[in-house]
């Protein structure tokens, strides 16, 4: 248990170290990404999901670690919006908040009050979010949905993503040449 507590804080420093060091904690960067005007974060995490994805899914087709993908449910996609909504007005996600937090920026202790809050607020209220929003779940990953294999889905998702980052470059290309 301490072992795994070590590693994720070794991981998780060098995670914050990543963010702080391309930009990612900067307001005006989120705000750009929200407004299509700057696709660094876009890259960063889209770069960032392409190998984790590859990496969990190599190492649970290995065996080496067990994969338990939880099924989306309404509850989920509620609080996606919220999160989005929180992290557009403040400019921060709870990891660069925690980044910004660890550059001694003040306004990051206003996320961090908010993400507090919003905690407390799910557990006071969790039988309702549970009765309403948590009760329709949807059958399954991605590639149970379509009926393919992981395999399959996974190469697919990476092009994917690595097309949206090819693009991304492009349209920062034309930005700098207009």
């Amino acid at each position: 248990m301490a072992l795994q507590a070590i590693i994720g804080l070794i991981i998780g420093l060098i995670f914050g170290y990543a963010l702080q060091r391309t930009g990612i904690t900067k307001y005006p960067r989120v705000t750009g990404m929200l407004l299509l005007k700057d696709f660094k974060i876009l890259k960063f995490m889209l770069t960032a999901v392409t190998f984790s994805m590859i990496g969990f899914y190599t190492l649970g087709s290995l065996g080496i670690i067990e994969l338990h993908p939880k099924p989306l449910d309404w509850g989920k996609v509620v609080g996606g919006l919220i999160f989005g909504a929180g992290m557009g007005l403040l400019g921060y996600c709870p990891g660069t908040m925690i980044a910004r937090i660890g550059e001694a920026k003040k306004d990051a202790w206003i996320g961090l009050l908010g993400m507090v809050l919003g905690v407390l607020f799910f557990a006071v209220n969790v039988k309702f979010f549970k009765t309403y929003l948590m009760t329709q779940n949807i059958p399954g990953s991605l590639p149970t949905i379509l009926g393919i294999n992981t395999w399959i889905a996974i190469p697919i998702a990476a092009l994917i993503f690595i097309g949206i980052i090819l693009l991304a470059n492009r349209v920062n290309d034309f930005k700098k040449n207009f």
